[in-house]
This record gives C-alpha cells, structure tokens and sequence, in this order.
C-alpha cells in the first residue's frame, strides 16, 4: 500500500484541531469527575500488588478507590465476566489521580501530533483510528494481564505516534529537549515498550495496551485502505448478485403470467405460485 509521506519541519505543537481540542476538552473534564469522586468516597489503603489476582473476590471498592472508577476503568472480571463491556471505551478517558502527569503527558502528545494525523485522514477516520486503537489496547491488556485494571489514552496515543510516523517520517519532534525525526523516536518507543513486556518490573504502566496501540496503528495505516476497498468490492458483488436475483425473478414471472394468459390460474403449478408471492412480496417491500 502506498501512503503519503507529507512534507514536515520541527514539530514542539501545531495548532489542534477541532477534534483533538474536544478530545483533550473531554479527557480533562472527566478527570475532573474523578477528582470530585475520589475526594467525596471513602478512601481505603491500598492493599499488595500481588493482591491483585485475588480482586474478584473482594469487594466492590478494591482495586478501584471510589464507584465512578470502578464503573468506567478497564478491569477484565467486570468487563468480561460482568459484560460491562463499555469500559473497552470509557477507560480511554480515565486518568490516574494521584499521578497529573499521566493525563498531561497523554494530552500533551495528543496536541503534538494528533492534529498532522487528523488534517491527513479527515475527522472521521482519524476517530476511527483514535477509538479501534484504544479498544485493541484494551483487548491486549484483557488477554496478557486479565487480573489487572488500566485506564489512560496511552493505548491511543500510541496509534497517534505511529500514524504521525509513518505520514511523516523525517519530521523533526522534540523529546525531552533535543530535537529527533518522529521514525527513530517511534522505534525506541517500540523498542522500550517491547522489552517491558518481555520482562515485567510491576508498576503502574500498562506496557501491553501500549504495544497494542503500536502496532494497532501500523496495521491502520498500512491496511485500512485495502480493507475499505476489499468491503466496497464486496458490496458491488453483493448488489450485482442480488441485481441478477431480480433480472431472473422478473422473467419468470414474465413467463408465469404468460402461461396464465393462455392457459387460466388454475393451471399453475405449486411452485409457480410460490415464484408469484415472493415476487409480491419483494415488490411490496421496496415499494416501502
């Protein structure tokens, strides 16, 4: 597939669009929610990371600190064996609480990058883009740490990253300070978020939604087109089969009603008059 490498200089921030701005818009204003929320619920002390795998079985408030959390994070035994199956989107909006700088780190490469992402695939795909990556994420997580919640927009992020990449691979970014082209920046995340995964040091991160927003986002850029085009070839084959369905209904009903003409109704077969009602019926349902 061939995709376009546009042209890019030194990128510390463009200026958003109207997506990322309601994106960012929305990500800050929950977390405002989840600000009032944890201030207003009873807090409990944390219990041992290895706790974790026994979560199902205690209650409602553990591992989530306060009821808003628990009902919209990403924790598999609720959404999974619960079908709280909204929470492979609602996660994407959540952000840790004792830790700003989860939710601006994740903002602050949305507005670096989302905005060049969304001018090349329009406001609808870059959504596409933005929303499947996330729930990918998700869906990695539920399968390699099925014990454990994660919520952030880092799994989307990610797909962000690598669709600015990929769109445009000499662009000059900013990281921490020193300028380096988005391709070698987007390895060495890849190549980090690899090894962690690999071998697991605990912590906070959600390494494997991270790997799934990666490669979610080459697999989008490289095959989404293909996959478009593949879906309209099959809709033109469908409507031409069902156009052929229609050519040979109408001439044997032609030859039905010809047959009345000489011959009367009562001379039709049991299968004549079946061909009769279904082409009544399908006349009187497009005719709707």
């Amino acid at each position: 597939m061939y995709y376009r490498r546009n042209p890019f200089g030194l990128n510390i921030g463009s200026k958003w669009t109207r997506l990322v701005m309601m994106l960012i818009i929305a990500n800050v204003g929950v977390f405002m929610f989840q600000l009032l929320f944890s201030t207003i619920s009873p807090q409990l002390p944390p219990l041992p990371v290895n706790s974790l795998s026994e979560a199902p079985a205690l209650p409602w408030h553990y591992p989530a600190s306060d009821k808003f959390t628990k009902m919209f994070w990403l924790y598999p035994p609720d959404a999974i064996g619960n079908l709280w199956f909204w929470q492979f989107f609602s996660y994407m909006f959540l952000h840790s609480t004792t830790d700003p700088w989860h939710l601006i780190f994740n903002m602050l490469v949305l507005w670096m990058f989302g905005s060049e992402v969304e001018k090349v695939l329009g406001q609808k795909k870059f959504l596409t883009l933005y929303f499947t990556a996330g729930i990918f994420a998700g869906i990695c997580c539920c399968i390699f740490t099925p014990k454990v919640p994660i919520l952030g927009a880092s799994g989307a992020i990610f797909a962000i990253e690598v669709a600015f990449a990929m769109y445009f691979p000499n662009s000059m970014v900013i990281f921490y300070f020193f300028p380096i082209r988005a391709k070698y920046l987007v390895m060495i995340f890849a190549s980090i978020t690899v090894f962690n995964c690999i071998t697991p040091r605990g912590g906070n991160i959600a390494h494997f939604a991270h790997l799934g927003g990666l490669v979610y986002g080459f697999l989008f850029v490289r095959y989404s087109n293909r996959v478009v085009d593949y879906l309209k070839r099959c809709q033109i084959l469908q409507q031409e089969k069902e156009l052929r369905k229609d050519m040979e209904l109408r001439e044997k009903v032609d030859e039905i009603l010809d047959k009345v003409n000489r011959e009367g109704l009562h001379n039709l077969t049991w299968r004549e008059r079946n061909i009769l009602k279904t082409a009544s019926k399908k006349y009187k349902r497009n005719k709707h």
